[in-house]
């Protein structure tokens, strides 16, 4: 067999696997990002914390400055074969509870990813404002999300828009129960989020999302009415565990 064409061939072959490994890199995007619709690979485990910061409207929040609280998130992603991934959140404002968890698949497009998901939320409250009066809630949401993701590089770009739906929405002022409210469709939401390395594989998110929606669960220590949306933004900075 001809030396030189063996060479050819040889070189031929290495071009090939470097594509192929090139593509795949540039499909699963760096090991940091996590907003991002990554691909990960089978028992792949990644997790971020987020702080939000809400803007309640006045007609809502009036003088009860305890809601103006941030919230705590800690998020996580579990890969599965075929580019499914498990999703769960724990989100806190101390007085209220949001724990979620749900599904997502990822398709990638070269730098463009796109990831449908589907998240079942339980959420809880409880605030005891004296003289042994206490107040409680709970309910289930239903999130139904699209993400929509550019990769640059060292910077990409994430949006995704959000539909909510409430099955169940329970609330109490002492031993009455006040408001109950089921199956309503709750509104939505769209998100931006920025993510960049600080260094090497520690990213950090900086994001804004724009609610419209009837119910915007920190706010139910004010036992809020749900006859009309309410436009609620919110900044939302990260950092990836």
């Amino acid at each position: 067999m001809n030396p030189g064409r063996n060479f050819v061939l040889a070189r031929i072959a290495l071009l090939l696997l470097l594509s192929v490994g090139s593509l795949r890199a540039q499909e699963q995007g760096p090991p940091g990002l996590f907003h991002f619709p990554v691909v990960l690979q089978p028992s792949e485990f990644r997790s971020s914390f987020d702080i939000n910061f809400g803007r309640i409207p006045e007609d809502i929040i009036e003088e009860a400055s305890y809601v103006r609280a941030p919230i705590f998130i800690w998020d996580i992603r579990y890969g599965l074969p075929h580019r499914v991934q498990l999703l769960g959140t724990i989100s806190t404002q101390i007085i209220t509870n949001h724990l979620a968890a749900g599904v997502s698949w990822v398709q990638p497009f070269g730098r463009f990813h796109i990831e449908p998901g589907y998240k079942l939320a339980y959420w809880f409250g409880f605030l005891n404002v004296g003289d042994g009066f206490e107040s409680h809630a709970n309910g289930w949401f239903n999130y139904f999300n699209l993400a929509l993701g550019y990769d640059f590089g060292t910077l990409t770009f994430t949006v995704k828009g959000e539909l909510s739906l409430v099955t169940s929405l329970t609330t109490y002022a002492g031993e009455n129960k006040t408001s109950s409210d089921n199956n309503f469709f709750n509104g939505g939401s769209v998100a931006v989020m920025m993510e960049t390395p600080l260094w090497k594989d520690q990213y950090v998110t900086v994001g804004f999302r724009y609610n419209s929606i009837k119910f915007y669960f920190p706010t139910w220590p004010l036992f809020p009415t749900f006859n009309r949306y309410y436009y609620i933004p919110e900044v939302i900075l990260g950092w990836r565990l």
